[in-house]
């Protein structure tokens, strides 16, 4: 799930999740974690949300940034200096800020989904990209076809991974809905979260752990439901057991000391005839 950036933003770096504090994007924010943890216990599937930043592109929701001010209006009709070198997922070049930015989108899902959810594989997991954000961000990166099509690779001229999964598909509820301003978008977020709240169990505390598509997990599924080691315990069970050495063993290597001095004695005397 994408969501949408806000205007108002905390002074001072934090998490991509906390950085925007306006009501609309907290609510939007509820809503997307509320989605994950529905995820988590229906069958088990796996869900991740990000930012759509004007500014970074794609940021995972636990990535650390400074605060900014950049807003879609700011790209918008703003040549980039120089022989344009790169292509939209269109074909058409990248002439402007806007252009560059919608790219920079598209490689972003891409790095973005293809770790845990293998998006440039046939047999991926995902299914579906829910994009919860303005129509100025949705139009500019459809008009593009950020949402589909293969990048070219510069280097060789070939077609890259894609930044969607094959079979997945893309939603944008605030369009399909076509609401009549924010707070009917804000009304619309807050009911779905609670109903989600509602079906969505608690996470086990050693539970795997989804959050930014894999970025950070607990530990591994198959360590689930299995008692922790007791490192130190374990540690001083192999120091006893080494010092409970049986006696015939410390008498064999005493044995084996006195008979190489025996040894070396005997050599040193036949030198000395």
């Amino acid at each position: 799930m994408l969501v949408g950036c806000g205007d108002a933003k905390t002074d001072e770096p934090a998490e991509a999740r906390d950085l925007y504090t306006s009501s609309y994007f907290v609510l939007k924010r509820r809503y997307a974690e509320a989605a994950v943890q529905w995820a988590r216990t229906a069958d088990r599937r796996a869900n991740a949300w990000a930012v759509l930043s004007a500014e970074h592109g794609i940021l995972p929701a636990r990535m650390e940034i400074e605060p900014y001010n950049t807003t879609i209006n700011d790209l918008r009709d703003v040549p980039i200096d120089g022989e344009p070198r790169f292509e939209l997922p269109s074909g058409d070049p990248v002439t402007t800020k806007l252009d560059r930015w919608a790219r920079r989108v598209h490689s972003g899902l891409a790095d973005w989904l293809r770790r845990p959810f293998h998006a440039d594989q046939p047999e991926s997991p995902c299914r579906e990209l829910v994009v919860l954000a303005g129509s100025d961000y949705v139009d500019a990166l459809r008009e593009r076809g950020i949402f589909e099509g293969r990048p070219t690779a510069l280097e060789t001229g070939q077609e890259t991974h894609t930044a969607l999964p094959p079979k997945a598909s893309v939603r944008f509820p605030f369009q399909e809905r076509d609401f009549d301003g924010m707070f009917e978008q804000m009304d619309w977020l807050s009911e779905r979260a609670e109903e989600l709240e509602a079906i969505a169990t608690p996470a086990r505390t050693r539970e795997l752990s989804v959050f930014d598509a894999g970025y950070d997990r607990d530990q591994a599924r198959w360590q689930l439901d299995r008692s922790s080691v007791d490192v130190e315990a374990t540690e001083q069970a192999g120091l006893d057991a080494f010092e409970e050495v049986s006696d015939q063993y410390i008498a064999t290597e005493q044995q084996q000391l006195c008979s190489s001095r025996d040894s070396e004695n005997r050599k040193n005397q036949n030198e000395r005839r």
